[in-house]
């Protein structure tokens, strides 16, 4: 991977709340630039849902770059 092509990605961290039977809850999904502030709402999450999940995700900011 070139220096250019790397400068275009960012890493965000995706969370999101589900519910046992129903799936994952979207209104709850948030995407963070901070490992901490994400593992802070994931926490929270904790309390009010049945479960939490956490992903990294890339971020291409081709659109940003070339605009």
């Amino acid at each position: 991977m070139s220096t250019s092509q790397m400068s275009q990605m960012s890493k965000v961290y995706a969370v999101i709340g589900g519910f046992d039977y129903e799936g994952e809850n979207f209104k709850s999904l948030r995407l963070f630039d901070c490992f901490s502030a994400a593992d802070a709402y994931m926490k929270q999450l904790e309390s009010e849902c049945d479960y939490v999940l956490m992903e990294t995700r890339e971020v291409y900011l081709e659109s940003a770059i070339t605009a």
